[in-house]
């Protein structure tokens, strides 16, 4: 990194560190957030959360008079997941049961997931973009960021008997292919829906300084992090990644602001960002989709491809990968936005490398949930076999030769 760099990467370590004391300070002052469950999961708090955060007048007023938090697991890599039965005083406003999304206790996880603005991106999406889109997503009654801390109270999908979730194990197993088509249709539907806006247009609907990569905050963050990640992932997976394709992650990094230039240039639509499979679920004909920290404006192969090579096993997706994309091409043009069949496979070739790196730093700097290791160590092989099969290098080498000519 530049000087320049360098001294803002430090400025931003230094804002989430204040973050940090100053909800400490709000701690005894009463000003802050809440962050731990059992604080969370009480009548007078949640009812405060729903109040002061609400996005549906029809929540209000809130009135719990008890809660009582159910024993359903839900694992996720930075929040701690509540599923919360309810009673309400009076005429009820909410559903009798509720999910509540709140930061890990965990300082490093609060102070890094600042930095990043995931969860003040999630606020600010669920809040302001998440009913213009054309997939379900969850009801959402409240929600706030402050600091280092923020909460979703959202609809209890598990309440649904129209909808179905995936796990982990759905995962590591694989998405059968009926439900993987299912799947690239939802996210045809999704990208057609905001697809060749103006930049003015854009900002009007997920703001730049939310953007993973070209933010100056987060793009700075992401720079560094996926240039450090590399040599601690593979320490901690030995032999994992062949020498190929440590290459080809090293080159892309030196040259990550041409790959930056390609990725985000053209037509963009508005990308889930963290489309894994974990993150649809079924309801009922049709397809939804969770936890929107990552969401970004970009190519729409992009989410296509990390959904492909983290859901399917290697195998699966050797024997089907050009019919699935050829499909989701299909699927543009019958929801309105037509996109070219080769330029889209070479697109879908580049973002390889975004499934490999964002892997790469999650084992890189330590999984943040433990339960987690056994779907990462899969995920790697998973995507360094995807950028071997689809020759992520040649396609890069090939990139930059028509960059420097």
């Amino acid at each position: 990194m530049s000087a320049a760099e360098t001294a803002r990467m430090a400025g931003m370590i230094a804002v989430g560190g204040t973050r940090l004391l100053r909800d400490a300070l709000g701690d005894i002052l009463g000003t802050s957030l809440p962050y731990k469950a059992a604080d969370v999961a009480t009548p007078a708090v949640l009812s405060e959360l729903v109040s002061s955060g609400a996005t549906r007048p029809d929540a209000l007023p809130a009135q719990i008079t008890r809660v009582q938090r159910q024993s359903i697991p839900s694992v996720s890599s930075n929040c701690e997941n509540l599923v919360l039965t309810i009673e309400q005083e009076g005429e009820p406003t909410l559903p009798h049961s509720l999910f509540v999304k709140i930061p890990m206790e965990s300082l490093l996880t609060r102070w890094f997931f600042t930095i990043i603005n995931a969860w003040q991106l999630e606020s600010y999406f669920f809040r302001h973009v998440a009913h213009t889109q054309p997939l379900r997503t969850p009801v959402t009654y409240a929600t706030r960021c402050q600091g280092t801390r923020f909460y979703l109270v959202q609809e209890n999908l598990h309440e649904d008997p129209d909808v179905e979730l995936f796990t982990n194990p759905d995962m590591m197993a694989g998405a059968p292919l009926e439900l993987a088509y299912r799947c690239l249709d939802a996210f045809a539907r999704l990208h057609a829906c905001h697809y060749g806006l103006s930049a003015s247009e854009r900002e009007k609907i997920l703001p730049l300084k939310y953007h993973l990569f070209l933010s100056p905050g987060m793009g700075l963050a992401a720079r560094m992090l996926n240039g450090l990640a590399l040599s601690p992932c593979m320490k901690r997976q030995p032999g994992a990644i062949p020498p190929v394709v440590e290459e080809a992650y090293k080159r892309s990094m030196d040259h990550w602001d041409a790959l930056l230039a390609y990725w985000f240039s053209g037509p963009l639509s508005l990308l889930h960002g963290d489309s894994h499979l974990g993150n649809f679920f079924v309801s009922g004909e049709e397809m939804g989709m969770l936890d929107w920290q990552a969401a970004h404006w970009g190519k729409g192969i992009r989410d296509v491809q990390y959904f492909l090579i983290d859901s399917l096993p290697a195998a699966t997706l050797a024997e089907h990968e050009q019919d699935l994309v050829a499909y989701y091409v299909q699927r543009r043009a019958h929801h309105g936005e037509p996109i070219d069949p080769q330029q889209t496979w070479q697109e879908y070739r580049s973002f390889t490398f975004h499934t490999l790196m964002t892997i790469v730093v999650s084992i890189g700097f330590g999984a943040l949930n433990a339960d987690q290791d056994e779907l990462m160590a899969e995920v790697l092989r998973r995507a360094v076999a995807a950028a071997q099969r689809v020759d992520y290098a040649g396609w890069l080498e090939d990139y930059l030769q028509t960059v420097q000519a």
